[in-house]
């Protein structure tokens, strides 16, 4: 099983997209501890790509989309443990190439990806 989440909009008030509900980031901070832990791997991703960017002088809008891998066997049992956590960008106002560029730049200095890199994946996808 998997929970999909998209962050997309602007870095000062991003929107986030679960299932069919969409709302601000700062509301799904506010649904609970799961849903804020969900979201914040999305959003410190989000942030940090939009951080390096400005430094490189670069100006694009991205999305990140954060696929929640759960373990099964824990599910059962009511506890939702994460086997892999795999985080997609993408942007249409990057070529794939410096969008490539700037995630590697991100895996160098976002605090999220350096604590769970053994079990998180950054893909970059053609402009959606």
């Amino acid at each position: 099983m998997e929970i999909t989440i998209n962050l997309f909009g602007s870095p000062d008030s991003p929107s986030v997209q679960l299932g069919t509900t969409i709302k601000p980031v700062e509301d799904f901070y506010g649904d609970g501890p799961l849903m804020a832990f969900l979201v914040s791997i999305p959003h410190c991703i989000f942030n940090s790509i939009y951080s390096v960017a400005e430094k490189e002088g670069l100006k694009l809008k991205c999305r990140v989309r954060a696929r929640y891998v759960v373990d099964e066997k824990f599910l059962k049992t009511g506890i939702y443990r994460f086997t892999k956590i795999i985080l997609e960008v993408s942007s249409q106002d990057c070529d794939e190439e410096d969008l490539k560029d700037l995630v590697a730049k991100v895996k160098m200095e976002c605090p999220i990806y350096l604590s769970f890199m053994d079990r998180m994946e950054i893909q970059v996808l053609k402009g959606e």
